[in-house]
């Protein structure tokens, strides 16, 4: 087994560039420092990491060693609101203006205005927030049903992510929920589940990565990996994709255009991911050890 795996160059070419980028919009005001220093802790975790999984086997340092990219991924992505104006301010006015002339409205306003009973919101928000456990679930079913592509989709899964990521800190947009005025940006009210996400959002969101939508976009990359590899899986999970659809617009997370926007980029997304993967990186069978 080679210590060195194409997940880890994909890991640290995302890590090179995000930091070039936060070099580039360097601000004393936002912590700059702090953030370099916390990724120069990560690079020293992760190289322990890829280290001692290399000389102890075990199924629980197997599975951290493959997926460490994706564990990640949420703090990558609220850290992009740290550098994502060094090109343009926040694009929301547009993508506002763009929905007044295709719906005559703001759908992220009227959808949940329309459909106000609680139950509907309920619904709405266990949607939302199924996107953890779609990614997840997806991971570990590939993982403990030992599927022989279970490297290769971890590792378009991955990729998908950054590629997001690598969009939201040049494209700059904060979404509804942000943008919009206090009154307009309240989300609905439902039983449980609105906690649990306004928690979330609350410790865990940023002004960034609105357009296009990484939920939409990565829900259904997720789907397109797993209809031939994980038929089960998809069946499972593609009722809860089409809620999160809807949900993202409906509690104020993103604008339809966001939606929309996702939906169109998965596929590019994926033919991407897809391509850094048959990057040649020496002869190697990157199965579940």
């Amino acid at each position: 087994m080679h210590i060195v795996k194409k997940i880890d160059i994909l890991f640290f070419s995302y890590l090179g560039i995000s930091t070039i980028l936060l070099l580039i919009s360097w601000n004393q005001s936002t912590n700059s420092m702090n953030l370099l220093l916390i990724r120069a802790g990560i690079v020293l975790a992760i190289t322990g990491l890829i280290y001692v999984n290399s000389k102890v086997q075990s199924t629980f340092l197997n599975l951290l060693r493959n997926v460490y990219p994706i564990l990640l991924s949420m703090y990558f992505y609220s850290r992009t609101v740290f550098y994502n104006k060094f090109l343009f301010s926040d694009l929301d006015p547009y993508l506002i203006n763009l929905e007044e002339r295709l719906f005559g409205f703001q759908p992220s306003l009227q959808f949940s205005a329309y459909f106000s009973s609680n139950i509907f919101s309920e619904i709405m928000y266990i949607g939302y927030f199924s996107f953890y456990p779609l990614i997840i679930g997806f991971v570990l079913y590939l993982y403990f049903k030992k599927s022989p592509e279970f490297s290769i989709l971890v590792f378009k899964l991955a990729a998908s992510l950054l590629l997001f990521y690598l969009i939201f800190g040049i494209f700059p947009s904060a979404g509804p929920q942000f943008f919009f005025s206090a009154v307009d940006r309240t989300p609905p009210d439902a039983y449980v589940f609105d906690k649990i996400m306004h928690f979330i959002i609350k410790n865990g969101d940023q002004p960034t990565g609105a357009f296009p939508s990484s939920h939409v976009g990565i829900s259904i990359i997720i789907l397109l990996l797993s209809k031939k590899s994980a038929p089960t899986f998809f069946r499972i999970a593609w009722p809860f994709v089409i809620i999160l659809i809807l949900s993202t617009v409906y509690i104020k997370a993103h604008y339809a255009i966001d939606a929309i926007g996702g939906s169109i980029i998965a596929p590019i997304i994926l033919y991407i991911a897809s391509q850094l993967y048959r990057i040649p990186f020496k002869k190697n069978t990157e199965a579940i050890q």
